[in-house]
C-alpha cells in the first residue's frame, strides 16, 4: 500500500510550494512555532519518598532516623527520590538542601548516588554508592535558603525507579555537624530534586513534522487553487 503522505511526496510538495513568496512566509511562521514548541523544557521539583539519617558505628542501631537529614562523623544523611516523573531525557538536575539548625559546622560534604529499587532508605544503601563529588556549602547559607548540587550526570546514567542521594561528613576529624530539613521537620520544604526534562531527539522530529506538514499541505492546496 502506498503511503498517503510519503517522504517523496512530501519533498515534491515542499519544492513546489517554496517557489511562492507567500508560501515561504507561511512555512517560516510554522517553523518558528515548531522551534518554540520543541525548545520548551519542563522543570519539575520532586520531594523525597524517604529521608533521614543512618548511624553507621558498629555499636549503633542502624535503623534509619527520620527526624532530620543529619550529617556528622559516622552519621550519614540520605534522601531517596522517585524517578517516575523524569519524562524524556534529563537536561539538568540539582539536589537542594536547606538548614534546619544553625550554625552549620561542616562546610563540606561528600555526595554519593545510588540507583535503587526501593522507595525507603536502609543501611544497605551505603554498601556501594557512586561518588559524585565534594559539596562546599555557601558561607551565607541560612534558614529558608537552599544550597544546590549538580547531579545531572548521575541522573542521566540512572535506569531505576528510585535514586538514593547519600551525604557524608567531609571533615578530617568527623566534627562537621550539619542538620538539614526533612519531610518530617522543615521550614517549608525538605531536600528536593529540581529536574529539567528535554524531549528525546525522536520526539523533536515528530513535533517538527507534525507542525510543518500541515503548513506544506495548506500551501500546496493554495497553489493548486490558483
Amino acid at each position: 500500500m502506498t503511503p498517503i503522505f510519503s517522504s517523496s511526496v512530501f519533498l515534491e510538495e515542499f519544492l513546489t510550494v517554496v517557489k511562492s513568496p507567500f508560501n515561504r512566509f507561511v512555512l517560516v511562521l510554522f517553523f518558528a512555532a515548531a522551534t518554540a514548541t520543541i525548545s520548551q523544557a519542563d522543570t519539575i521539583t520532586i520531594n523525597p519518598t524517604d529521608d533521614g539519617s543512618i548511624y553507621t558505628c558498629s555499636a549503633c542501631v542502624h535503623d534509619p532516623n527520620h527526624n532530620y537529614v543529619l550529617v556528622s562523623g559516622y552519621i550519614v544523611g540520605e534522601v531517596v527520590f522517585s524517578t517516575a516523573s523524569f519524562n524524556g531525557q534529563v537536561g539538568t538536575a540539582f539536589l537542594s538542601v536547606n538548614p534546619y539548625a544553625m550554625p552549620l559546622w561542616g562546610p563540606q560534604m561528600f555526595v554519593y548516588g545510588r540507583a535503587s529499587t526501593s522507595s525507603t532508605m536502609s543501611i544497605s544503601d551505603l554498601a556501594s554508592p557512586t561518588y559524585l563529588g565534594t559539596w562546599t556549602l555557601p558561607a551565607d547559607l541560612n534558614f529558608h535558603r537552599d544550597a544546590f548540587f549538580d547531579v545531572t550526570s548521575f541522573l542521566q546514567s540512572v535506569n531505576a525507579p528510585y535514586v538514593d542521594i547519600i551525604l557524608k561528613d567531609a571533615s578530617s576529624d568527623g566534627s562537621g555537624t550539619d542538620v538539614f530539613s526533612s519531610t518530617q521537620y522543615n521550614y517549608g520544604h525538605p531536600s528536593q530534586l529540581t529536574v529539567t526534562n528535554t524531549p528525546e531527539p525522536a520526539t523533536w522530529s515528530l513535533l517538527l513534522v507534525g507542525l510543518i506538514a500541515p503548513a506544506i499541505k495548506f500551501a500546496s492546496s493554495r497553489s493548486r487553487q490558483k
